[in-house]
């Protein structure tokens, strides 16, 4: 399992906004790692972030302030490979 303990899963529009999402948010003490988007969802730009749960609101809010748009928000759960959706722009 990679990563097992980051639920939270991150899709983008282009890797523009991915690479300036990254940066900003280990700016700002947000653990975060880049993958390749899983297969199980297929969209978006190729690239996506993955994060634990517990930093989902001050990501969000870092990113809004920044004005750095982001396409999905799913809650990942690795052990059956299933994404939740949970939010979207």
């Amino acid at each position: 399992m990679i990563y097992p303990s980051y639920d939270r899963l991150l899709s983008f529009a282009s890797v523009h906004h991915a690479i300036r999402a990254e940066k900003l948010l280990l700016a700002v003490g947000i653990v975060v790692a880049p993958v390749p988007v899983p297969r199980e969802i297929g969209i978006s730009c190729g690239q996506c972030l993955l994060f634990m749960a517990t930093d989902q609101p001050q990501a969000l809010i870092t990113l809004q302030d920044h004005q750095v748009q982001w396409s999905k928000l799913f809650k990942r759960m690795i052990q059956d490979r299933v994404y939740e959706e949970l939010e979207s722009q």
